[in-house]
């Protein structure tokens, strides 16, 4: 049971399942499109690719885990390394014929884009744990592009399979339209709710990356500019959601949507407000702090997520 209970770990399942809300929330309540072989499969793909992702991260920063985080190490403490190999090829195999399966359910054999996008994920997953994660910005910027892509991904599906039944797109054209702009949304607070969690765990895991030679942004510039970059982000993302909050006025009264941004927007503000906070008192342990953050960001992107549920009542 314990190695059942470090796997989940491994592979990081609360992150999946939120990937896979993420995916399904776009598809039946923005798209209001219902439920296809095709598309369950291309979501376990998905879910399996970035498992597999999260093992290989892991792999890679054995060592810098040891230093930030020795209490939580998984690889060579519960599972060898060459198990863990074996977790990763297995996890991402399988995705990938998940993905397959769904592009050929849906769109035939002759269609091949949407595996050409897994496959391209996949790698690109890999690259950041071999190499770029220890590059300034560039992880941060892959890994933020990821989740962005989960959240875009159902559209493009839709708008892949619609594309092949020029009626049906022609009925659907005012449907595709909206949609796009409501995904194009949740598409830019993902990615900016995630840059913003992926440089608050760089500050938390300043140490270890310091040690390993990681240039990551408070590494390289340290906490000051870093923070500064933080709050940017912040300031940019709740005009994002102000911005979507003033564009669905427009179109609905629905107060319980706009009541969930209002929400969406006060934990953004906050973040920007008290993220300075370490450099400004004695903190004896200002990773605790900067962790505490990074579960708050999370707490943020989930209600900002879980605010799809009601475009569908529009």
């Amino acid at each position: 049971m314990k190695k059942i209970g470090s796997f989940f770990k491994l592979v990081r399942w609360p992150n999946l399942l939120l990937t896979a809300l993420m995916m399904c929330l776009v598809y039946h309540c923005v798209m209001l499109m219902e439920s296809t072989a095709a598309f369950t499969l291309l979501v376990i793909s998905m879910v399996l690719i970035v498992a597999g992702g999260y093992v290989i991260n892991d792999i890679f920063d054995k060592n810098i885990d040891e230093v930030n985080k020795p209490n939580k190490v998984i690889v060579g403490k519960i599972f060898t390394e060459k198990q863990c190999n074996i977790f990763y090829w297995a996890l991402t195999i399988i995705g990938l014929c998940c993905a397959l399966a769904a592009t050929i359910i849906a769109y035939g054999t002759g269609f091949y884009m949407v595996f050409a996008c897994m496959l391209l994920l996949a790698a690109i997953l890999y690259s950041y744990s071999s190499t770029y994660k220890k590059k300034l910005v560039i992880g941060n910027l892959i890994v933020s592009l990821s989740v962005a892509f989960a959240v875009f991904l159902p559209w493009l599906f839709v708008m892949l399979y619609m594309s092949k039944h020029t009626l049906l797109l022609y009925a659907s054209e005012s449907l595709m339209t909206t949609s796009l702009r409501i995904v194009l949304f949740y598409t830019a607070f993902a990615f900016l709710t995630t840059m913003m969690r992926e440089i608050v765990k760089d500050m938390e895991d300043m140490k270890g990356d310091s040690q390993s030679r990681c240039r990551t942004i408070p590494v390289v510039w340290g906490n000051k500019v870093t923070i500064i970059i933080e709050v940017v982000l912040a300031v940019v993302t709740f005009f994002l959601v102000a911005y979507f909050e003033s564009f669905l006025k427009k179109v609905t009264n629905l107060q319980s949507l706009i009541f969930t941004l209002d929400v969406v927007k006060f934990g953004v503000l906050m973040v920007a407000i008290c993220l300075p906070i370490p450099l400004q008192q004695k903190f004896e342990k200002p990773e605790k702090f900067y962790h505490n953050s990074s579960i708050f960001l999370k707490i943020i992107m989930l209600a900002g997520v879980a605010s799809m549920f009601f475009i569908s009542k529009i």
